[in-house]
């Protein structure tokens, strides 16, 4: 398979969306013998735009709306989305593109009232298969864009604590704006679901990922407050991270709120198995990001400043996931399962059965023999790569020094001075490796250096924002990639 966020695809409106370019992915997915399609997060975005800080567990992302289907339902003319986007770009201008794409869209919203869209049985049906959440996060965004974007626990006492009366005010003051949200994650969620009606019809599954932790600031902290870990003002009175790691000397300190154990027992977790419920209509494979959080998480001071000075408490564990499995039946899932494990997180991953991920730029560094190499069992995913990765190339001529570099390149017959050549044929390493699936990043398929790279943890700057040019499947040969994975017996 290939890990590609959607927003990283080619777009004449400035990011990647659900629209042509998007079926143009799947056809090449098909055309290079590939089976999985991997995803980030497909909720709305937030701090430093990062799909694992969304202001939602359930909601889809409007900046994924694809504005020329909108065009074709008769919502806008051709003439009101027209845009000079710079198209040689590699890089996503969010809040340029956030606020073109809101322009349309509101007026999308106002020829939909017009032409009695409120009225549409599928409008109405998606309303009511999706209203345990949808209500909630609608009046939510409507409200932050009231109180001029200020995080719930600011709002007037009454709405905050979410007395019925203050909710049922708020609801017809801002009765408008929460059917915009409405209408948006209508659009989103019927362009979804076409792609991926279509990825499946080519042979090929959604991978796609769910993050254990929400946003401090989400609809879902303020419609559940009791089922997360906030002090009587509704701040986090602890909060989610790790603690020194290979990525960062200070840990890595998330800022999400930490959950109420103990009360998601006592309601069944059936907040979580609604989250695996609505995931699974948009997916066909989950990964759980953080698997280890719930065998045990890093729990720090809601005010702390870094990830350092924090304790390890237990999370739900096996009863966790059995309590899913007898809800939902057999999900198929990937355990992220990379950082510091422990023998207690193996034997949780393996109790449920899931694989974990092994990832080729963790291990292949010399021992303390002068030894390199690399061996994965079965039940394992395989990634040249993830998206907290740099670019294989990158990871190649900048992490790695040079006796490092020679035994890579040794180990699988590679020219070591040829960075692109190392790249495919690691490739080719993994793809014969005794992993059930391996998955590779784009930029790798591609060869690009540390500027394609998605996202460095504990940064804020150009994470998120890298895109494909628009004429990257010129770069590629499909034919070749197919037999690649003819020759590895992956096909």
């Amino acid at each position: 398979g290939v890990l590609l966020h959607p927003t990283s695809l080619p777009s004449k409106y400035g990011i990647g969306d659900l629209g042509k370019e998007a079926y143009k992915f799947v056809d090449f997915l098909e055309a290079a013998g590939q089976k999985v399609w991997q995803i980030l997060p497909l909720n709305p975005v937030g701090f430093g735009y990062s799909p694992y800080q969304s202001p939602s567990a359930f909601a889809g992302n409007p900046m994924l709306i694809d504005l020329d289907d909108v065009v074709a339902r008769g919502y806008l003319q051709s003439a009101d989305v027209k845009v000079l986007f710079p198209g040689t770009s590699s890089f996503v201008d969010f809040e340029r593109v956030w606020a073109f794409k809101q322009k349309c869209l509101k007026k999308a919203y106002q020829r939909f009232l017009k032409t009695g869209g409120e009225q549409l049985p599928e409008y109405l049906r998606f309303c009511e298969r999706e209203k345990a959440w949808l209500g909630d996060f609608a009046l939510f965004m409507a409200a932050k864009y009231d109180f001029k974007h200020a995080d719930w626990t600011k709002w007037p006492e009454a709405v905050k604590r979410r007395t019925p009366k203050a909710l049922r005010d708020l609801s017809a003051r801002l009765e408008e704006h929460v059917g915009f949200q409405k209408f948006q994650q209508f659009l989103f969620d019927e362009q979804w679901t076409k792609l991926h009606a279509y990825a499946n019809e080519k042979g090929i599954k959604i991978l796609g990922d769910m993050p254990i932790f929400v946003s401090a600031d989400s609809a879902d902290a303020w419609a559940h407050q009791g089922l997360f870990d906030l002090d009587l003002d509704g701040t986090p009175k602890t909060v989610a991270g790790v603690p020194p790691d290979y990525f960062s000397a200070t840990g890595q300190l998330w800022g999400n709120p930490q959950y109420d154990w103990d009360a998601m027992k006592d309601e069944h977790y059936a907040w979580w198995i609604a989250r695996f419920k609505k995931l699974y209509r948009l997916v066909d494979i989950v990964r759980i990001d953080h698997f280890r959080g719930f065998e045990s998480y890093w729990e720090v001071d809601g005010k702390a400043k870094t990830a350092i000075n924090g304790r390890w408490l237990p999370g739900p564990g096996k009863p966790f996931f059995d309590a899913v499995k007898q809800a939902l039946g057999d999900l198929p899932v990937v355990a992220e399962d990379l950082g510091i494990i422990t023998d207690e997180v193996e034997k949780l991953r393996d109790a449920c059965g899931f694989p974990g991920m092994k990832v080729l730029q963790f291990t292949l560094y010399l021992n303390d023999k002068g030894r390199i190499g690399f061996v994965a069992p079965e039940n394992s995913i395989m990634y040249t790569g993830t998206h907290d990765n740099n670019t294989t190339v990158g990871w190649y001529t900048e992490d790695l020094n040079g006796p490092t570099q020679a035994a890579v390149a040794d180990l699988i017959g590679a020219k070591r001075e040829n960075p692109k050549d190392v790249t495919e044929k690691l490739i080719h390493f993994a793809y014969a490796s005794r992993s059930r699936l391996v998955m590779v990043p784009m930029q790798d398929f591609l060869a690009l250096d540390s500027r394609a790279r998605m996202n460095t943890p504990s940064t804020v700057g150009l994470n998120w924002k890298w895109c494909l040019k628009p004429d990257y499947l010129l770069l590629l040969d499909p034919k070749k990639i197919r037999a690649m994975v003819e020759e590895s017996g992956r096909a």
